[in-house]
């Protein structure tokens, strides 16, 4: 992959429900512009950004995953975010890093609870966003039905930039609002709009253009007294609306299909911020806060989001640089933890893949093995310029269980793993009961630390077991409408610290 300077890079998050088809339509992308040969499924495990053994065997994503795609001579560095509430704080990390977010939603489901937690997150960190209303291909999918139920959730006013051409099994492509052309499949060939849609995409594309004349002055004049606009200067007015996150523009495609890749491309270079149009990120200097401007002759300030154990290469750190450039076979101080760090070639990760680098200019996302000291949340910087980014706040655990080693030899590594467990993600804690000599890993919940135990055996060949609680179920009798149901609550007891299990049944007639 060549270098790309600042102004050509594009850092989205893919974020929303769980199965919304996130990691399918980063497939897709993957495939339509040639970084790989086919395209990968979940359902076979060979999807680039579910890698881990874990998710292949779940079939969910768990990880936040970096698939950087070029086009059109950008390179767009997608973070492919889990869904499911478990694993929110990878969500976090991802959005920390990014620039805007992309909220799939599915053209059949709609508004989720996972789109809403992500929704919430992009509000704190304040990103523009697109709405893609996605898998228009399914039995049921209702592009307006779906549309509707985020903007009765959404604070920001909803703007379509594109139209399905048809739905369910009649889903051929989009109609594109920006262009007034119609993209059969990928989007790759533009053809005059179908006649049965020309009056739909006449009476949207009057709403977009109203919406772009009021992201400038001098483009509200002229749309008042012309009432027109030309085709640059709806794109300048859109572009201003996303980046106040005054509009929310909203896309339609079919990840399985590869249907509508290019017009959704296009809208992220031509309407989404370059780490450059973001402006200063927030730093704490040595004589207080500095702002540090998006460029490659300022002082360096790269933030750790991610960290992970590799098997073969040891740790790995994922790193976005703000400001400065990283450059391979170097040196950095790590300000967070007082030390200095020095490293060897820099690499950039696709998946599971990282390809050696030479340099990572500002706003890209990269890559670093074999750190000693550094984990999420650090900052690495110029020991003559000492700067701390501000880390993100993570929520407070919700499900603790006391897990024990499964052997001796475990037990003489449980303390060092479950802390490298906690330093990868930054909602997973741990701490010794001394009441009851306990070892305690708390997260988000029992899949949570499943995924946190089960991760433990093959990163650092340590074996941990879960002590259940042994208390007996309360069990509580309640009736809905004619039918019965019998509550089987358990909950830990005195020197337990298992989450309160929940079983309903229904009782027979």
């Amino acid at each position: 992959m060549k270098e790309y300077t600042t102004n050509l890079i594009r850092n989205v998050a893919l974020a929303g429900h769980l199965s919304a088809g996130k990691t399918m339509l980063t497939e897709a992308f993957l495939h339509f512009t040639g970084a790989t040969t086919r395209l990968g499924r979940i359902e076979d495990g060979t999807t680039v950004s579910d890698f881990d053994e874990e998710e292949i065997r779940r079939k969910i994503s768990l990880y936040s995953s970096v698939i950087p795609v070029e086009y059109k001579d950008h390179k767009i560095n997608f973070l492919d975010t889990p869904g499911y509430a478990d694993f929110v704080g990878e969500v976090i990390s991802a959005l920390r890093v990014s620039d805007a977010a992309i909220m799939l939603v599915d053209s059949v489901a709609g508004l989720e609870v996972g789109t809403e937690i992500a929704w919430q997150h992009c509000n704190t960190f304040k990103l523009p966003r697109f709405v893609v209303i996605n898998k228009m291909e399914r039995e049921n999918a209702n592009f307006q039905k779906a549309l509707a139920s985020v903007q009765e959730f959404s604070d920001i006013r909803l703007i379509p930039i594109q139209l399905p051409w048809g739905e369910k099994a009649e889903f051929k492509g989009v109609i594109d609002l920006l262009t007034m052309k119609a993209y059969k499949g990928d989007g790759r060939t533009a053809v005059e709009i179908p006649a049965e849609f020309q009056s739909a995409a006449e009476e949207a594309r009057m709403a977009l253009v109203e919406a772009a004349a009021e992201g400038d002055d001098t483009l509200l004049e002229k749309y008042l007294e012309t009432g027109e606009l030309t085709s640059e200067e709806v794109l300048k007015g859109l572009k201003s609306v996303v980046k106040s996150s005054n509009y929310i523009p909203v896309l339609v495609s079919s990840g399985t299909l590869e249907f509508g890749l290019a017009p959704i491309l296009d809208a992220i270079i031509n309407l989404f911020p370059s780490p450059a149009e973001v402006g200063p990120a927030m730093a704490q200097g040595k004589d207080g806060d500095e702002n540090l401007l998006p460029s490659d002759s300022g002082p360096l300030a790269a933030y750790v989001w991610k960290t992970t154990a590799d098997p073969f290469v040891g740790r790995l750190t994922y790193f976005r640089v703000y400001s400065g450039v990283m450059a391979s076979d170097g040196r950095v101080w790590n300000q967070t933890k007082s030390v200095e760090e020095r490293f060897g070639t820099l690499q950039q990760p696709r998946g599971k893949e990282n390809a050696p680098a030479k340099v990572f200019h500002v706003g890209d996302i990269g890559a670093v093995s074999k750190l000693a000291e550094t984990s999420t949340g650090n900052t690495l910087c110029d020991r003559t310029h000492p700067l701390a980014l501000p880390i993100p706040q993570y929520p407070n655990a919700l499900y603790r269980v006391a897990v024990m080693p499964k052997t001796q030899a475990d037990s003489t590594k449980i303390s060092p793993t479950l802390t490298r467990l906690c330093e990868e993600d930054m909602t997973l804690t741990w701490k010794q009961e001394p009441a009851t000599n306990q070892t305690i890993l708390q997260g988000m919940g029992d899949q949570h630390i499943d995924v946190a135990i089960r991760r433990a055996e093959p990163k650092f060949q340590v074996n941990l077991g879960v002590i259940e609680p042994k208390v007996p179920y309360q069990e509580t009798i309640t009736k809905k409408g004619s039918a019965m149901y019998r509550h089987k609550k358990q909950t830990g007891g005195s020197g337990q610290f298992g989450e309160v299990h929940l079983r309903v049944e229904p009782l027979a007639d």
